[in-house]
């Protein structure tokens, strides 16, 4: 397992390296995530603390500034969409098309839909079913 750093016009944030690193291995003693993920540290809006990457399967974007005590849950609920794409139950194609489990669900970016259509759809709701637990037994094993 190898976690690699994407900046984009920021310092390196040696501290959420290492902990997302530390995190992201024990993450993937829970759940199959690819050989390598990259992670990819920018400013984003203030009430956007994470994303998928729409084309890569393994990249993932989290806020440059966020605070370290809120990157867990943050890096574990995309770790889970990493998972999901890995797995092929989401799939995301080049016009947006967004499948889950092979059936189109929407072709709408997140920033065009309401909350409440985001929060409804089928990965979203699969993840925050699995976060919690997902986080717990990762904790453990870095507990060991």
């Amino acid at each position: 397992m190898n976690v690699v750093f994407h900046y984009n016009k920021t310092n390196p944030r040696k501290e959420c390296e290492v902990l997302i690193t530390e995190l992201t291995k024990a993450v993937s003693k829970v759940i199959e995530l690819p050989q390598i993920v990259e992670v990819c540290l920018y400013p984003l809006a203030k009430n956007v603390h994470g994303g998928i990457d729409r084309v890569r399967v393994n990249r993932i974007g989290i806020n440059y500034n966020l605070l370290l005590q809120d990157m867990p849950i943050i890096l574990v609920h995309e770790l889970i969409h990493v998972h999901q794409k890995h797995k092929g139950i989401l799939k995301i194609d080049a016009k947006n098309n967004c499948y889950w489990h092979g059936i189109l669900q929407t072709n709408k970016l997140p920033e065009q839909m309401t909350y409440q259509e985001y929060e409804n759809l089928p990965w979203e709701v699969d993840v925050r079913n699995k976060q919690t637990k997902v986080l717990t037994e990762a904790l453990a094993f870095l507990q060991q």
